[in-house]
């Protein structure tokens, strides 16, 4: 039996929404992947001005008096 018209854009359709949920499916996972490393580059960034912080309150092992 040969497919109707119908059919064929029914086909085409399905094609279509496997395309969609297969480019969200990957868009989640690198969104997802994307807010773990800003997370870690937060975490990152936090530890670093901690150092800082730690650094600027001394000169040269001496208090900083500056403050």
């Amino acid at each position: 039996m040969k497919p109707t018209e119908y059919d064929i854009l029914l086909a085409g359709e399905r094609r279509i929404i496997e395309a969609i949920q297969q480019l969200e499916t990957e868009y989640n996972s690198h969104l997802d992947a994307m807010k773990a490393e800003l997370e870690r580059v937060r975490e990152a960034l936090t530890k670093c001005s901690m150092s800082v912080v730690h650094v600027s309150d001394t000169i040269d092992g001496k208090p900083n008096s500056n403050k």
